[in-house]
């Protein structure tokens, strides 16, 4: 092992996704190379929906999953101790690095190119052999499942509940503070903060653009409201969802933060496979950190009305996608051909 080849496996590693881009996570490496050490920075994600971190878990997932993919790609053989020390509750993983024979493979390349597409998707032709390619992504990720949905009646479905997340967004002063807290209005503060959301990669249309800018004013979005701002921009999502070839689901036995990493690790590889199928996928992440918030009766601040929404959603979930009701659902995502975008910048960590 030397500087190069580790500095290419931590380069891979900070291509993992976080919510809204906020990178919530520190690198350390062994003096030889060999060891890698992952530790969570709580104060980076401080969201409403990030309830007992599970939704930097499920970022560590991901980096741990482009550590091993690009240790094999590079010749070593990456073994992963989660939480190793109690004593240590921000240390999320220890990595170690054993030398193998290299085996090259596409999902390295595909972590440089994979992405968030919060663009409007055209329908792709996905035969059954690519549906088995993504679904047996996951193998070897234990208490793991992903489902897939393309029938058109269950799509329309399921795209009334994943909708609703973008409602919240815009009714929640809260949820509505921390998403435009993140996004980059210009060039200069992209490349000053290196994190967050360009606000070119938000999917909007030409129009959008125009209004968006006083959106990030709760004063406007709550007089806004009165004329249906937070519906018109949840028909947005349901559209999205509808028109795109399929729609799908992440879900894990159990629901401690060992559950959450393992989850985070099986969406990584998903969106890789859908990656090297040159498809386009955006995660729906917000709604399913709601339900579990719910489920932990930490949903109190929430009013009665939207309690009552995130219920109906977890309720009927499991449901559409064929899942256990005690399973925890990690992530819905829907999947298209989408147009090609700019990916959003990562922090650099240099050895």
């Amino acid at each position: 092992m030397n500087k190069i080849i580790i500095n290419k496996i931590l380069e891979a590693a900070v291509q993992a996704p976080s919510g809204d881009n906020v990178q919530p996570w520190e690198l350390k490496v062994s003096e030889r190379f060999t060891m890698i050490k992952l530790y969570n920075l709580p104060d980076k994600d401080d969201s409403y929906y990030n309830f007992n971190q599970m939704a930097s878990y499920i970022s560590h997932g991901a980096v741990i999953e482009n550590i091993v993919i690009a240790s094999r790609h590079f010749g070593f053989y990456a073994q992963v101790n989660l939480f190793p020390n109690e004593k240590e509750c921000d240390l999320v993983a220890m990595i170690k690095l054993v030398p193998e024979e290299a085996k090259e493979t596409p999902l390295y390349q595909a972590i440089f190119e994979r992405c968030t597409n919060r663009f409007q998707f055209k329908k792709a032709k996905v035969t059954t052999e690519m549906m088995d390619t993504v679904l047996a992504s996951v193998k070897g990720i234990d208490n793991v499942s992903v489902k897939l949905i393309s029938q058109k009646d269950k799509v329309k479905q399921i795209s009334k509940e994943l909708m609703v997340n973008d409602r919240l967004v815009f009714e929640r002063k809260d949820i509505h503070g921390f998403l435009f807290d993140k996004i980059r209005w210009n060039k200069k503060q992209i490349e000053e903060t290196m994190d967050g959301m360009p606000v070119s990669v938000l999917g909007l249309t030409p129009i959008e653009k125009l209004s968006f800018p006083l959106m990030k004013f709760w004063s406007f979005v709550k007089m806004a409201n009165y004329f249906g701002l937070s519906r018109i921009v949840a028909l947005k999502c349901w559209w999205n969802c509808r028109t795109s070839t399929m729609l799908g689901m992440v879900s894990v036995k159990g629901s401690d933060k060992v559950a959450f990493v393992q989850g985070g690790r099986a969406v990584q590889r998903v969106w890789l496979e859908t990656t090297l199928l040159g498809l386009s996928l955006q995660p729906i992440i917000g709604l399913t950190l709601l339900i579990y918030r719910l489920k932990n009766n930490e949903l109190n601040a929430f009013s009665r009305k939207h309690q009552k929404i995130v219920r109906h959603s977890m309720n009927i979930l499991p449901t559409l996608f064929n899942t256990d009701q005690n399973d925890t659902l990690v992530m819905g995502f829907r999947i298209g051909a989408g147009p090609t975008i700019v990916k959003t910048k990562r922090k650099k960590i240099i050895f």
